[in-house]
């Protein structure tokens, strides 16, 4: 059956394994305090550049360990949001913006070693295979959040938390001057929902204006639910599996292991391989592969289910 543990198998490996734990235990000591989800979201996106900047700097293990905290407090802020009732779409903009200046750093940091390392290679080559490797990390990490959303909410028999945040963002652009991060939320929202699946999207534009929408979503995830449950049962549970190998931290997993080695070893392994080359290249093939699979076994789920 379509049980609760989907939640958690939808998680990637580590934070599978203890990184969500770890997290629960922050955020309930700090449930008590003054400190809010969103002091949490702009200190582990700090922490994230210190880690980028170590890695420029070529302290690779203690690069690890910052990007390693980073993660781990990105589970604690949203927890804590939850735990203090303070979950707005204002502090997820927040979250994913923090996230993509931690990323954008870390690249940018991998970049400008490389091109100090490697001053004979042509520079717009070793720009370009940066930029590619950070085009697809992004999208591996937007799609994995909002498969595992779409797919717990089917799971649970709930509203579609994708389709509230959506709701959320419209509403909050349909002002005279709507916030900058509002609108910059609904157009990720919107393009991301389109890319991961043009049905799926216009079922949620098609509810847009309606007064009894929930009503309708709630419908579609308890039919969703039994369809899963029976006839899209295999379909469903390798959607689960796919999904939790496309996540974003599985990529920066990948390289911290590659770090640490290079960190460890590294009058052994370092002239041979460099460094940086090697764990960007393990990400982007990482990200590439698992992307792409992920999409096939969600859309075999997905289609299916709106096509019956």
């Amino acid at each position: 059956m379509v049980t609760q543990a989907i939640s958690t198998q939808l998680l990637d490996p580590l934070n599978r394994l203890y990184r969500e734990r770890l997290a629960q235990s922050v955020a309930q000591s700090l449930k008590a305090t003054v400190l809010t989800p969103n002091v949490v979201t702009i200190l582990h996106t700090f922490i994230g550049v210190v880690g980028a900047y170590l890695i420029y700097r070529e302290q690779y293990i203690f690069a690890v360990l910052c990007l390693e905290l980073r993660a781990i407090l990105d589970c604690v802020d949203g927890i804590l949001a939850r735990l203090k009732n303070q979950s707005t779409a204002m502090g997820r903009a927040m979250d994913t913006i923090g996230d993509g200046i931690a990323f954008n750093a870390l690249m940018i940091a991998g970049a400008v070693r490389l091109l100090n390392d490697f001053r004979n290679y042509p520079k717009p080559l070793i720009v370009v295979g940066v930029l590619s490797f950070a085009f697809v990390a992004v999208h591996s990490g937007v799609v994995y959040h909002l498969m595992r959303r779409k797919l717990m909410s089917i799971a649970h028999k709930e509203v579609d938390a994708v389709e509230v945040e959506w709701r959320e963002h419209y509403e909050q652009t349909k002002g005279n001057n709507p916030p900058v991060l509002a609108r910059f939320g609904f157009w990720v929202d919107s393009m991301t929902i389109k890319f991961v699946s043009e049905e799926w999207y216009l079922k949620v534009l098609k509810r847009r204006d309606l007064s009894n929408w929930k009503e309708k979503a709630i419908q579609e995830a308890e039919m969703m639910h039994e369809l899963a449950c029976k006839t899209r049962r295999k379909e469903f549970h390798r959607a689960v599996y796919a999904t939790s190998f496309v996540s974003d931290d599985n990529v920066f997993s990948l390289m911290s292991f590659c770090f640490i080695l290079f960190g460890l070893f590294h009058s052994f392994i370092f002239p041979f391989v460099h460094p940086v080359l090697i764990a960007f290249s393990v990400g982007f093939l990482y990200s590439l592969v698992t992307l792409v699979l992920g999409l096939r076994f969600y859309h075999a789920f997905l289609h299916g289910v709106y096509r019956e």
